[in-house]
């Protein structure tokens, strides 16, 4: 197999209410349709002599990824106008960081092995081009403007990363980072990457505007599938950029490969330098959360939980968030409601924790009834399938259903006394020992109440008679 160099260039808007350099919204009001080119301004469609302003939360926001990525923060940057034509750019230029970024040299250990940040900068979104009939059929593109500006965090890795598969385990990684930082708006914001692959240390290809895990991992894998059966074949790998299409899952040739000299990269004479003292570091510093990782140890060692579930449990904030207060209850019952059956749920249905009613009160609310051997397994879960799906708390589904456990007891021992009077060979085997008996009783037990009971006291009832 040839040997395969992959870096990732990941580009990600950050959870900002003002565009990077003007005060235009960068999401519209829930109230109001997001019409194009709505939340504009002189600043942001780059009309001569307006004049930026720089979103200080932006570069809280550029700072505290740096330093949850282990990068040495620059104690003083500034940015650059990088130089191209296209029709998203109507300044023809992007503001950006070239020449000194807001952090450099950090690391993401990612199963076991350590992938480099060269560095991790801030820059705007261009504008959203619009091509009604495809890009290949459109005779004509629309711009809308609304995205221009967008603060985006930039992170560029070495040429650490081996595989696909391994690309993407990276991404799954940095996106929960960035969404334990609170920068990241899950669900709102889209991860694009301009994924960089060479064979056998040949020419490096660009494969530019790949957007999501999953698109990023098939881009990957069809540009190395085409270098090598090129290589094979007596071809010649040459630079250059190229586009991935996600319904054929090929890769096509954009254009020649750009040299950074290309650009034309100049010191934005707009802005000023931005000088990071010690004091506004430290602040930042201070700000970091516990991440994902420390979070798994930490719920090993506090509620004892296995390392699978801890680290499926820690994957995911909101996640976290809910276990520990339905741990408050019990944290086994906890650990299996939430690591197995809720994101079982979530997994099968395509649906993200936001995309649904899920709160922690309300979980915890069923924790707290199976705790109490008030609702049977397979009621627990079905509340839980209708809590995501349609919004029912738990607590309300098996309220309104009938299907609380009666704590009175008379009706599981006459249900279990109807049970042996029907099934007497099946009960004669249980006396004699075979546990695969009882099991079958107590089955058809919890048929006939309709899950309405809890196993061991049926049991129990059953052993009783024995």
């Amino acid at each position: 197999m040839p040997d395969v160099l992959i870096g990732l260039e990941c580009h990600v808007s950050l959870n900002c209410d003002s565009k990077l350099f003007c005060s235009c919204p960068t999401r519209p009001s829930e109230a109001a349709a997001d019409e194009p080119n709505t939340r504009v301004c002189p600043i942001c469609l780059g009309f001569p002599g307006s004049k930026p302003v720089l979103n200080k939360k932006a570069v809280d926001f550029g700072i505290i990824v740096a330093l949850a990525l282990n990068c040495r923060v620059n104690k003083e940057f500034f940015f650059s106008r990088k130089t191209y034509f296209y029709p998203d750019l109507a300044k023809d230029f992007q503001i950006t960081q070239y020449e000194i970024p807001v952090g450099e040299n950090g690391f993401v250990e990612v199963e076991g092995k350590k992938i480099r940040i060269r560095r991790v900068h801030i820059e705007e979104d261009p504008a959203a081009l619009v091509h009604e009939a495809g890009m290949g059929g459109s005779k004509y593109c629309l711009v809308d403007y609304n995205r221009s500006g967008i603060p985006l965090v930039e992170i560029v890795t070495e040429p650490d990363i081996e595989s696909p598969l391994h690309a993407r385990h990276f991404l799954d990684k940095l996106l929960t980072v960035l969404n334990y930082l609170g920068v990241y708006a899950h669900g709102e914001s889209v991860l694009k990457a301009d994924c960089n692959l060479s064979i056998n240390g040949g020419e490096r290809v660009e494969v530019k505007n790949v957007t999501g895990f999953r698109a990023v991992e098939d881009a990957l894998r069809a540009e190395f599938e085409r270098q090598k059966k090129l290589v094979a074949g007596g071809g010649k790998i040459v630079r250059e950029t190229r586009g991935f299409d996600a319904v054929t899952k090929s890769t096509f040739s954009m254009r020649t490969k750009e040299t950074e000299d290309d650009y034309g990269y100049i010191a934005d004479g707009d802005l000023v330098k931005t000088e990071v003292d010690e004091a506004w570091l430290s602040s930042l510093r201070a700000k970091l959360p516990e991440l994902a990782e420390e979070k798994a140890k930490r719920l090993i060692g506090q509620y004892r939980l296995n390392e699978y579930d801890a680290k499926v449990i820690a994957g995911d904030k909101a996640i976290a968030d809910i276990f520990e207060e339905c741990a408050k209850a019990d944290a086994s019952i906890a650990a299996r409601i939430v690591s197995r059956e809720l994101l079982g749920i979530l997994s099968y249905n395509s649906l993200r924790l936001g995309d649904t009613k899920v709160t922690a009160k309300g979980v915890a609310g069923l924790v707290l009834l199976m705790k109490d051997g008030k609702v049977s397994g397979k009621n627990a879960k079905e509340s839980l399938i209708r809590y995501c799906l349609e919004g029912t708390e738990p607590g309300d589904f098996l309220s309104n259903n009938g299907l609380l456990i009666d704590s009175s007891g008379s009706g599981i021992e006459d249900a279990v006394n109807a049970v042996v009077a029907e099934n007497p060979a099946a009960f004669a085997d249980f006396r004699s020992g075979n546990q695969k008996s009882l099991n079958f009783l107590i089955g058809i037990v919890m048929r006939k109440l309709k899950g309405k009971a809890n196993a061991r006291e049926i049991q129990a009832i059953i052993e009783g008679l024995k």
